[in-house]
């Protein structure tokens, strides 16, 4: 009896290796060719971001790939908390994937303070899309460490006061929030006076505070730090971007074969840049649409003739920007140019 049973196993072994045994061979082959992709973000699960740009994509590259890649998402910071952080964290591989906010990491990004110059770009998506172009046309810097899957922005900051205003001579002396440098001369250029330092979670408490008067912000984070309530005057004109990307470690992307490099590219590129857009246009139309029904927020559109006075004010900002950026005339001839080709939804050429 020992013989025959050992007899058996040698015969199921030899039939195993020569792939004779139903589906033993392509499981194992399967089982090898799995990769596990990390995705991981710092923002809540509750966020569009989440469930309309990185659920989708990795049941995508899973569905896509058979199972052959395994993709998973990782929300609120549960691989990472440190916004600032994330791009270590792809260089290192303790994700795969993650959420980048490129001015977190000053300096990296060299070219993308172009992004943040106030009047340049109108609407989100535009700006997105210009975002991604200008990288698929070589133009931007600082991108050489990862695998870049698709790049996109904010929604445009406005002006968010807590005091009434009438025209822009309301800003003279009065305190700004200001994240960036840029933020900072488009602060002085109206008159007022920029303040750094302030996290974006700690706005609603300075403005409460009257550390401050007003902040540059985006109508998504106003619902999402709280700072409509604080706030009553919002004057709309688009004073920059704040450039986002999705990005993977190059070495786990090198490493696919070329079947699933595709696969991985198919979710790429303005796949991301779109959803990124969506994503923030909607929420931040939901926030907008919250300040103006609540009856105690003044929503102000400027006319022309105060578009023309705020372009007066901030032209020389991009006009510094233009001669003193290496490559800043190219830069904005290709951004003019983009922007020139871009679409309208749902209208791919």
């Amino acid at each position: 009896m020992r013989n025959r049973r050992g007899f058996i196993a040698a015969a199921w072994w030899l039939a195993l290796a020569a792939g004779l045994v139903a589906g033993g061979t392509a499981g194992m082959a399967q089982a090898a060719d799995s990769t596990t992709l990390r995705i991981g973000h710092f923002l809540p699960v509750q966020s569009l971001t989440h469930s309309n740009l990185f659920v989708p994509l990795a049941e995508g590259l899973t569905a896509e790939s058979g199972g052959r890649l395994e993709a998973k998402v990782y929300p609120g910071g549960s691989l990472g908390r440190n916004p600032a952080a994330q791009l270590q964290l792809v260089l290192d591989g303790v994700v795969d994937l993650a959420f980048l906010v490129q001015s977190y990491t000053p300096g990296q990004f060299p070219d993308n303070s172009l992004m943040e110059l106030p009047l340049v770009m109108s609407g989100t998506r535009e700006a997105a899309l210009v975002h991604q172009r200008l990288f698929e046309r070589g133009l931007l810097r600082g991108y050489d460490g990862v695998k870049v899957l698709g790049l996109g922005t904010t929604s445009a900051y406005g002006l968010h006061l807590n005091f009434p205003y009438a025209s822009i001579d309301d800003l003279k002396g009065r305190k700004i929030r200001a994240a960036t440098g840029i933020q900072s001369e488009i602060i002085e250029a109206l008159g007022a006076t920029p303040v750094g330092g302030i996290p974006v979670t700690q706005t609603a408490e300075a403005l409460s505070r009257g550390v401050i008067d007003g902040t540059l912000l985006g109508w998504e984070s106003m619902a999402t730090f709280r700072v409509t309530p604080v706030t009553t005057h919002h004057v709309e004109i688009p004073l920059g971007f704040t450039p986002l990307m999705v990005a993977m470690n190059r070495a786990k992307y090198d490493a696919l074969p070329d079947d699933l490099k595709a696969i991985v590219d198919s979710y790429s590129g303005e796949w991301i840049a779109e959803r990124m857009s969506a994503n923030y246009e909607i929420q931040g139309e939901k926030a907008r649409k919250e300040a103006i029904d609540s009856g105690k927020n003044n929503v102000i559109t400027l006319s022309d003739a105060e578009r023309a006075q705020y372009r007066a004010a901030l032209q020389p900002i991009i006009d510094k920007w233009v001669a003193g950026h290496p490559n800043g005339a190219a830069l904005m001839q290709a951004l003019d140019e983009e922007k020139a080709r871009i679409e309208p939804a749902g209208r791919k050429g």
